[in-house]
């Protein structure tokens, strides 16, 4: 078992004081910004001299439970009176907080709104709250994990966040799954177009010594998320099929929920995550971009080096591209400034560089337009912008 963290009283005020610096200032994680107040008084200059820090062992936790504990920051004895939270730092994904003031009857009083007047008075102490919630994290056995929150505290008489101080708490937990997800405990679809619906499947094990574990009534948040469970002797397959809609741009980012027959109903969660891209796709972006001396042609050397990759997804149309057009930023015809040429890439049919070489004679810059087609009259085209700077020394 690894040995267990103690507090250290030696944690001297400056070094937290250098660690509130590095900061910005900003919002505490679980709310709250600067506060209206005075000017900074003589009070506000003094600081407490030590803040210990406090620290928690939450043990191996079954993944999908939750766990809590409370820590009692006494603020007035240690820190001095004037004192309130304006919030706190989380290092951990899978962890938030709520901040309580106790009084001497035992009673917690819920911090709504993190103010000046919620500074703890006579006989009350700050209790920190932090709540561990094991579904946010992925469904894999984990190895001891420490985590920190920091403790925003700040006078109530001043404004300034640079008088800010961070109480620092510590809390080492790792989890422990039931369910074994191989080979990750993710639906990464990497990169998907509205041609190429994309399958992705995970194999779905019990981690539990002689007990076989059942999957049922797989689902996804996102409707574009279909899944189909398979039984085998001794594993599930779990299929997800992720099937774009026309148009769809940006990221798909959902979870995955599958019911088990674990007790207390422990229910397995996958995130799923993938990219749209179009079918005609250029990378790393639909641009060429050169300098060179445009007085005259670039040796055809050069072209090697000035390309850009290009892609159709769709395998219902033909592998090769064609060039439907080049034209200046007016319009006009620039087919004679340029040689384009194609390169295939090696075990990527759908795939292919295209190179553009400056083959013109102009001492002023050229910007363009590349049109790059399956069929130069139909379609579909993809725009390549072409851009040429003069540089007699390029």
């Amino acid at each position: 078992m690894p040995p267990r963290m103690r507090a250290r009283p030696d944690l001297l005020f400056c070094s937290l004081l250098a660690l509130a610096a590095c900061g910005d200032g900003s919002a505490a994680h679980d709310g709250a910004g600067t506060t209206a107040g005075n000017a900074p008084s003589a009070s506000a200059q003094q600081h407490p001299v030590t803040l210990p820090t406090l620290s928690h062992e939450f043990g191996a936790v079954p993944h999908g439970e939750t766990r809590q504990h409370d820590f009692v920051l006494d603020v007035r004895s240690i820190a001095g009176p004037g004192w309130y939270s304006p919030g706190t730092h989380v290092d951990c994904s899978c962890a938030r907080t709520e901040l309580f003031l106790r009084g001497s009857d035992g009673v917690l009083q819920p911090i709504p709104v993190f103010q000046p007047d919620t500074a703890p008075k006579d006989g009350e102490v700050l209790v920190v709250r932090v709540i561990l919630d094991t579904q946010k994290r992925e469904a894999v056995d984990t190895k001891d994990i420490d985590s920190r929150v920091l403790v925003v505290l700040q006078r109530a008489d001043s404004n300034d966040p640079q008088k800010r101080v961070m109480w620092p708490l510590q809390f080492r937990f790792r989890i422990d799954a039931p369910i074994r997800v191989r080979p990750v405990a993710t639906f990464d679809f990497e990169r998907v177009p509205p041609a190429r619906p994309k399958v992705v499947a995970l194999n779905l094990s019990s981690d539990i010594a002689g007990r076989a574990v059942q999957f049922s009534n797989a689902r996804c948040e996102d409707a574009r998320v279909q899944l189909r469970i398979e039984p085998n002797d001794g594993y599930t397959l779990l299929h997800a099929t992720l099937t774009p809609r026309t148009g769809d741009t940006g990221n798909l980012r959902a979870i995955v929920t599958v019911d088990t027959d674990l007790d207390p109903a422990y229910q397995l969660r996958i995130p799923a995550v993938a990219a749209f891209v179009p079918d005609l796709e250029a990378i790393p972006l639909p641009k060429v971009s050169i300098r060179a001396d445009l007085t005259k042609p670039q040796d055809e050397g050069r072209g090697g080096s000035q390309y850009v990759l290009v892609t159709d997804h769709d395998l219902s149309r033909p592998e090769e591209f064609v060039v439907a057009k080049i034209t200046d930023a007016a319009g006009r015809d620039a087919t004679r400034l340029w040689s384009i040429t194609f390169e295939k890439v090696p075990g990527e049919p759908r795939s292919c560089r295209v190179h553009a070489r400056w083959t013109g004679s102009q001492a002023s810059e050229f910007r363009g337009e590349l049109v790059l087609a399956k069929d130069t009259q139909k379609g579909p085209f993809l725009r390549i912008e072409l851009v040429a700077l003069h540089d007699k020394n390029p």
